[in-house]
């Protein structure tokens, strides 16, 4: 999975900088056939306040059958719910390839299942590999993880279609896609359980600052992230 960050800083619900503790994913679709994840960021990366975007969305990132496009921190509140699952969920984007259209909402109107099997399954891989890696840093599990529309009989979402539209035309459902990120989340771990640094009971750790509020905590891990370094926030 080749992730690639790049926050939309324009865009209204990144300056609004509320925080959130992840508790949860929620998987959407775009339901916009053709548009890749990169097209998003000049799509959405605008402010409704200024007049230049006639929606108020936004996501953690978009993702396609090449690559993963993070446009909010992962623990800025997103605005991808239209529900309380904004206050808990990180929020990605599926996009949907090109070459069908839609029509009386959610029906997908000439979408060829054969010819778009390979890139749903590259998607899907990118999208599995997102959550294995989501899971791994809040401590989450396969069980953490709903689609818009599963969100919905929540009451924590929204009624969306998303994905149980498009997921079952190549045999899967999230269900499926649920099974397929434990099962990567348990080769992780068996392939962890012979790594020695993961055997080591005691561990050299790199800490850079230390804050009582953690606005300032989240600021400094931000500075880390936008360096090219991987981190996170440890509240004890």
């Amino acid at each position: 999975m080749e992730l690639i960050t790049k926050y939309m800083t324009r865009n209204d619900c990144y300056k609004a900088g509320r925080k959130i503790n992840p508790t949860g994913i929620m998987v959407h679709s775009t339901a916009t056939p053709g548009m890749m994840a990169v097209d998003w960021f000049s799509r959405w990366n605008k402010s409704y306040q200024a007049g230049e975007i006639n929606r108020q969305v936004c996501v953690h990132a978009f993702l396609d059958d090449k690559e993963v496009h993070q446009y909010l921190p992962w623990e800025h509140r997103g605005w991808h719910a239209g529900g309380k699952a904004n206050n808990t969920h990180i929020g990605f984007e599926i996009c949907e390839p090109g070459g069908f259209s839609y029509a009386g909402g959610a029906n997908m109107v000439g979408y060829d299942v054969l010819k778009q099997e390979a890139y749903f399954r590259k998607a899907w891989q990118n999208a599995v590999e997102l959550c294995v890696m989501l899971c791994k840093k809040y401590g989450l599990s396969e069980q953490d993880i709903v689609d818009h529309s599963e969100g919905h009989k929540l009451a924590i979402a929204s009624n969306h279609a998303d994905v149980k539209h498009w997921f079952p035309k190549h045999g899967e459902s999230m269900d499926t896609f649920r099974k397929a990120v434990k099962v990567a989340l348990k080769a992780e771990q068996s392939a962890n359980s012979n790594d020695p640094i993961a055997k080591a009971k005691k561990l050299y750790r790199v800490q850079v600052g230390a804050f009582a509020n953690k606005q300032n905590a989240d600021a400094m891990l931000e500075k880390i992230k936008a360096a090219g370094f991987d981190g996170y926030v440890k509240y004890e």
